[in-house]
């Protein structure tokens, strides 16, 4: 009899996973066993079928937001009109990477406790497929993200000829995604995941020397905004940064800023993100691992975000909505900016950290 080898893959993870999904016990109150998170090539294929497996549930489960959200029809689509929602508030900001931290990990606390995730959120460093993109292994095979948009470029309705190509190949070739791209409120679409890959933006922007001038930024007042780019016309490219200027390149839903996390990859790039400021904080701990200045009101030239307050972000400054667990209300960036800060203090007078995870290069 032939045996595939996604009927092995398959057995090995059901050997690996519980019959049912169930919430994970209590963890501990304070950071004994980080979780690691791992470049995604660097897991064994039972861990990347563990993790996509995981994703696809969400896709899959009943929304717990449609109250809030009711073009929201799964688990999945909850995560992707928050992160809609709240895009004016949270791009070009001094919040933008607090936020997306805290993003990131209310996705991981779902997966792990909703769908069975073992282990924590892979990232991917683009670093290391900046000259191929399209024959980067995150890219291609069945146990992949998938690669470029194939096919006539698919407009929607308002949408650019830039907006891409649907994926079809990679465990999430042919998937539907039920919101269409742009600003708030969500409105409920059927359409294909859409990918429109410039390999001329990763060959710049994917460089690992952009990565080494972020690195060596003094002060998160000069790191943040680089990590994160800007949108200065009229000619916005030389602005874009390593994080826009990732978006940018891979196109189609990662290119529309409010609806980015369509796109599966957003998890991974995202975490790679994150993943750069743990390693600039742990470059020099005890100036780095609780600066946080720079305005609340977005920067530059476009301004979404009508009457935005005053003041610079603080330690104090609320990640609204998100509640990462260990929370009792809206998390504070105070409580995250300690990867390992769990049931650790972040400053004298200050909230205990939520956070147990750690990169693992």
């Amino acid at each position: 009899m032939k045996v595939s080898l996604g009927s092995v893959l398959l057995g090995a993870l059901l050997a690996s996973t519980p019959a049912e999904v169930v919430a994970h016990p209590g963890h501990p109150s304070t950071c004994v066993v980080t979780t690691k998170r791992k470049e995604f090539r660097t897991l064994s294929n039972v861990q990347k079928l563990n993790f996509l497996a995981s994703v696809k549930c969400l896709m899959n489960r009943p929304p717990a937001l449609s109250a809030t959200y009711p073009a929201s029809t799964s688990r999945w689509t909850d995560f992707l009109l928050v992160h809609q929602a709240n895009t004016p508030f949270v791009h070009w900001v001094g919040q933008f990477l607090p936020w997306h931290r805290a993003f990131l990990q209310d996705f991981e606390d779902a997966l792990r406790n909703e769908c069975g995730l073992i282990g924590g959120i892979p990232y991917w460093n683009p670093a290391l497929d900046f000259a191929n993109l399209t024959a980067s292994p995150v890219l291609s095979g069945p146990l992949s993200f998938g690669g470029n948009g194939v096919g006539p470029v698919v407009v929607p309705p308002g949408g650019q000829s830039s907006d891409g190509n649907c994926v079809i190949d990679g465990f999430f070739g042919n998937v539907s995604v039920r919101v269409a791209q742009g600003p708030p409120p969500g409105q409920v679409a059927d359409r294909c995941l859409l990918r429109y890959i410039r390999q001329d933006f990763a060959s710049y922007w994917m460089n690992p020397s952009h990565v080494a001038t972020v690195l060596a930024q003094p002060d998160y007042a000069t790191f943040a905004p680089l990590i994160e780019g800007d949108m200065i016309p009229p000619d916005v490219f030389p602005t874009m940064g390593i994080h826009t200027g990732g978006h940018a390149t891979m196109g189609g839903d990662m290119s529309d800023m409010f609806t980015s996390n369509s796109d599966p990859i957003f998890y991974p790039f995202h975490a790679n993100i994150d993943r750069l400021w743990a390693k600039w904080q742990a470059a020099n701990p005890t100036a780095r691992q609780y600066d946080i200045s720079n305005p609340i009101a977005p920067r530059g030239v476009i301004q979404m975000w009508p009457n935005p307050p005053a003041g610079n972000v603080t330690l104090d400054y609320q990640l609204s909505p998100l509640k990462v667990g260990g929370s009792s209300t809206v998390t504070t960036v105070g409580q995250i900016m300690n990867t390992k800060g769990k049931g650790v203090p972040s400053a004298p007078g200050k909230p205990n950290g939520v956070l147990c995870y750690e990169y693992v290069e």
